[in-house]
């Protein structure tokens, strides 16, 4: 990626595409001749005028890596140089219609022609990779090329209006990362049962033990039982173990009953129920918000 010279490379780089094209006798230069003055010899007047970033242009493409150097490549900008190509003759204009200057084939029609087709044939600057160049309208950064000639104190001439936009890196833009040597992935293998069916099952546990009868569900109709995994064997999926929090209210003829029950349930050695081919386990039984009225 290029470095802020590009600006003095792209003019290098156009200077040297013009003088391909253009006859040895045709000046070139990089700025506007003096007011109200007649350049020696006939001239092309390349003038860089505006200087911005191309939005349009903005790339979204993630920064390079340098392998060797363990470093990110700085990022880039692309920036747009916008010129504006004239030809000043080497003599006053005649007012004369028959004089050369006023023919079709006039000498200003001849050179900017071949300017034009310096420009069309080139697309691509000479050593500045991912250069993009092309012939505009009028840009409005010039106001008005009336108002712009009449600033010069000089009659509107011929001209072209040309843009090039060139990547420009960015300072400081090295970061230190560590490079990756290689991508893995695996995928495992989780029990599907969710927290309402595994509620479920033990609330359906719970009642079987009790004695089972309406009166027992109805009893249990305001306790919520809460499970959390503590321990999902990747290697058996056919056990898990849990932590319980029970919480509500209930008869309290059946509180003592309903406590020897957990008790038993959190030893961590009993299989409290089987849901689909699963071994329910608790560890832990948390009783402390369940109240008898």
């Amino acid at each position: 990626m290029l470095k802020m010279q590009t600006i003095i490379d792209v003019n290098k780089a156009m200077d040297a595409m013009l003088r391909k094209y253009l006859n040895k006798d045709i000046e070139i230069r990089f700025d506007l001749p003096e007011i109200n003055t007649v350049p020696p010899n006939a001239t092309v007047s390349v003038f860089l005028y505006d200087i911005h970033e191309d939005l349009q242009l903005r790339s979204a493409e993630s920064r390079g890596f340098n392998a060797s150097a363990g470093k990110l490549l700085p990022g880039w900008v692309n920036v747009k140089c916008n010129y504006l190509i004239t030809y000043w003759e080497s003599s006053c204009p005649k007012s004369d219609a028959s004089s050369p200057e006023s023919q079709p084939c006039n000498q200003a029609i001849q050179v900017m022609s071949q300017v034009l087709e310096a420009l069309i044939n080139n697309r691509q600057l000479t050593d500045i990779p991912g250069a993009y160049t092309k012939v505009i309208p009028q840009q409005e950064n010039l106001n008005s090329l009336g108002n712009f000639w009449q600033a010069l104190g000089n009659r509107p001439r011929l001209s072209l209006n040309y843009s090039v936009t060139v990547p420009i890196s960015l300072n400081n833009g090295q970061d230190n990362v560590t490079q990756i040597i290689d991508v893995s992935s695996s995928v495992e293998q989780t029990t599907a049962l969710s927290q309402e069916t595994i509620s479920h099952a033990l609330r359906e546990r719970l009642i079987t033990e009790l004695g089972k009868g309406d009166d027992i569900r109805l009893a249990l109709s305001k306790v919520e039982i809460f499970t959390v995994p503590t321990n999902i064997a990747q290697d058996n999926l056919t056990q898990m173990t849990l932590s319980l929090s029970i919480s509500g209210i209930t008869h309290k003829k059946y509180l003592t009953d309903i406590n020897k029950i957990l008790s038993v349930w959190g030893n961590n050695s009993v299989v409290i129920t089987t849901i689909n081919d699963c071994n329910i386990y608790i560890e832990k039984i948390e009783t402390g918000n369940l109240f008898g009225i």
